[in-house]
């Protein structure tokens, strides 16, 4: 690995058990992909798409907090979803976290996520410059 590459977690997100959930290289960050777990690892908002959205948006937030970010440094945003019924739940929510702020933003349709449970899994890629 690169010294050049950061690889990092925020206490307040509960960690993966494989990876870090953010990669710092360069000017960029890479947010791995964020489900419906709160800081104790429990599930929020089973059947519930907005709420496991709104979770995901905190998770999300406690990052970019993490890593010196805001959402306005957000320069791209993946969403994955298990149905496309639920997907004006989930933007509801992306709208909420951003607010005027409108990165490009891609909405993926999948059959399934790592967890039965998981309705949306989001990604974010950060524009972060490194102090010179």
């Amino acid at each position: 690995m690169s010294s050049d590459i950061v690889l990092t977690s925020p206490p307040d997100v509960f960690p993966a058990a494989n990876y870090e959930h953010v990669s710092i290289a360069g000017d960029f960050a890479y947010v791995a992909g964020q489900v419906a777990r709160d800081e104790n690892g429990q599930w929020v908002g089973i059947g519930d798409a907005g709420a496991q959205a709104a979770q995901v948006y905190r998770n999300i937030g406690r990052i970019l907090a993490h890593i010196g970010a805001t959402p306005k440094d957000v320069v791209k945003i993946m969403v994955f979803l298990t149905d496309r019924n639920d997907s004006a739940a989930i933007s509801a929510e992306r709208k909420k976290f951003f607010g005027d702020h409108r990165p490009p933003h891609s909405g993926i349709m999948i059959g399934g996520l790592g967890s039965p449970e998981v309705k949306v899994e989001v990604e974010v890629i950060v524009y972060l410059p490194q102090k010179k």
